[in-house]
């Protein structure tokens, strides 16, 4: 028995790492990623939500699921939105959300009506021509396991105008069993972290330089 033990413990990882979703980039069908020498690419941008790829495409969102959970980078609360990024002389990050209202006239000026959320440059790093915002700890989630999560994202901007954003969920303290029938546990063994990332891609239908009118009608 004392030599089944290793054997168990190897497969017991294997099955961990298998689980695990190391997309840390966007995915290969997303295209490819605008690449800067020094820094990374500018994310200012008007988009549009739904993502056009990825998680969420074409609005499709199951009733037990909100977009974006927690609110990061911005709230989505719409079916339909205008998702607004805009720089701050490279101090910080705005992120604008709002509903599309089709009944207004295209391109028409609008006071009001954004979701607002602020990212400072301390909050950030550049990595791989990708903005990658530092984890948050945000309490044990049901849905990934383990007695923790932390949850953060990246943005990566394509060389098709796109924004691609993949939002991570790392759960940690998890344990399995060695031995585990009829309710019965043994040999409690820590398992590693468990890496989880949801990307979208929305399409870029603005410059971002100054707020966007209402969006065109289709």
């Amino acid at each position: 028995m004392a030599r089944a033990v290793p054997l168990l413990l190897a497969l017991a990882s294997a099955l961990t790492a298998c689980s695990q979703q190391h997309a840390d980039a966007p995915p290969p069908e997303f295209g490819a990623i605008e690449r800067a020498w020094f820094g990374c690419p500018s994310m200012e941008g008007v988009y549009a939500w739904p993502p056009i790829a990825g998680e969420y495409a074409g609005g499709k969102i199951a009733s037990n699921r909100r977009a974006w959970e927690d609110g990061k980078p911005v709230p989505v609360h719409g079916k339909e939105m205008q998702i607004w990024v805009k720089e701050k002389g490279g101090s910080a990050l705005w992120f604008r959300a709002r509903s599309v209202n089709r009944a207004l006239p295209p391109n028409t000026p609008l006071a009001g009506g954004w979701s607002f959320n602020e990212y400072h440059r301390g909050q950030w790093r550049c990595k791989g021509s990708m903005i990658e915002m530092a984890p948050e700890e945000i309490g044990a989630q049901a849905n990934f396991g383990g007695t923790g999560a932390r949850r953060s994202f990246k943005l990566a901007r394509m060389q098709d105008g796109a924004l691609a954003v993949g939002i991570a969920t790392v759960a940690h303290g998890g344990t399995d069993y060695l031995y585990s029938y009829d309710g019965v546990h043994a040999g409690p063994v820590k398992t590693p972290d468990r890496h989880f990332w949801a990307w979208s891609k929305l399409a870029r239908t603005g410059s971002g330089d100054t707020e966007p009118g209402s969006a065109p009608a289709p």
